[in-house]
């Protein structure tokens, strides 16, 4: 209806791959929505030459006003619940440099020497390859809003997030997206596909007695985090926007975990201290109770930082670097 009061949760978030990289295809059918709590809407940040020239003294002319809305990068952060479900393996595949592949849900891996997806917008030799999507950022109507869809898309930052002092330890993911190809802002079409799944994970069904931290067995543990990062770069130009993409020069593994100070964990803080190597071994290690409700592997690296945590009990906030050991996976999400 016209005049309509959106609230901002009215917005959904849906992805759909690509099969000629920066080509988006229909948005009517076959797409995935994203569990999402919060939307940071992309700001446009068009090139504008505003500069005063000669030509009329101290004011600026509208003749020398110049707009590009080609060569730029557009960017989104998400926010929502964790589903293993098709969508946010998108998202996972995308950032740890995986081909993009929705036929089936398998283990997310980054790679001992992972190089990324990259290629060149609009390349038909590319067809077939997956290795960009396209974001939609839907209204809730298209009589008083519109829709932004994003073609040419990588995800550059994706974590899960639990603790058990919010939502009694659900898992939540945010992802941060990014484009070098000029979207959308006028969509009008309805984006239809599957909705994300009905299943919630949490810290409760992680198998405490095989969780390991910074080679520690099983710490007890108040919340969990893990963050992999991945920038895009975009080069060249185009009628559309850039003309290539890829990855740039570093991927990083971060992760982290609050947990009790105890005989298990009282060792950390002096491991930090003394640390002359990475941990070989099981550095983050996070299984759940539940065969493929995302257990986390990161098997090797470094501590970066104990720190004290003085609240009703005494507790650590521990964080790690993942490292590639030469042959192990860096990063393994088990969700199949």
């Amino acid at each position: 209806m016209a005049n309509a009061v959106f609230s901002p949760r009215d917005f959904k978030a849906w992805v759909i791959e690509e099969a000629t990289p920066g080509t988006s295809p229909s948005i009517e059918s076959a797409m995935f929505q994203l569990d999402i709590d919060a939307i940071a809407f992309p700001s446009l940040n068009p090139n504008q030459v505003t500069a005063v020239r000669s030509r009329g003294g101290r004011i600026l002319h509208a003749d020398d006003f110049f707009q590009d809305n080609e060569m730029r990068v557009i960017e989104v952060s998400l926010s929502g619940t964790f589903h293993r479900d098709k969508g946010t393996q998108m998202l996972m595949q995308s950032v740890t440099g995986m081909a993009l592949d929705d036929s089936s849900i398998a283990d997310i891996t980054l790679a001992t020497a992972p190089t990324g997806q990259s290629g060149a917008y609009g390349d038909t030799a590319n067809t077939g390859d997956n290795k960009t999507f396209t974001l939609v950022l839907a209204s809730p109507d298209v009589v008083d809003g519109v829709n932004i869809v994003m073609k040419g898309c990588l995800c550059t930052n994706f974590s899960i997030n639990a603790d058990m002092g919010t939502d009694s330890g659900l898992y939540k993911f945010e992802a941060t997206i990014s484009s070098g190809q000029n979207p959308d802002t006028n969509n009008t079409d309805t984006p239809a596909g599957t909705v994300f799944l009905t299943d919630l994970i949490s810290l409760n069904t992680l198998s405490s007695a095989s969780t390991k931290l910074a080679g520690v067995s099983a710490p007890v543990i108040t919340a969990i985090g893990f963050s992999i990062e991945s920038p895009a770069v975009y080069t060249g130009f185009s009628s559309t926007g850039y003309h290539s993409y890829g990855r740039g020069s570093e991927f990083t593994v971060t992760a982290n975990a609050t947990v009790k100070y105890d005989s298990v964990t009282k060792g950390l803080y002096n491991s930090l201290n003394t640390q002359t190597a990475d941990t070989a071994t099981n550095l983050f290690v996070m299984p759940q109770s539940t065969a493929g409700n995302c257990s986390i592997t990161v098997p090797a690296g470094i501590l970066t930082d104990v720190t004290f945590n003085e609240g009703d009990a005494m507790m650590l906030d521990v964080a790690v670097q993942g490292v590639t050991n030469g042959s192990d996976a860096v990063l393994t999400l088990d969700i199949t």
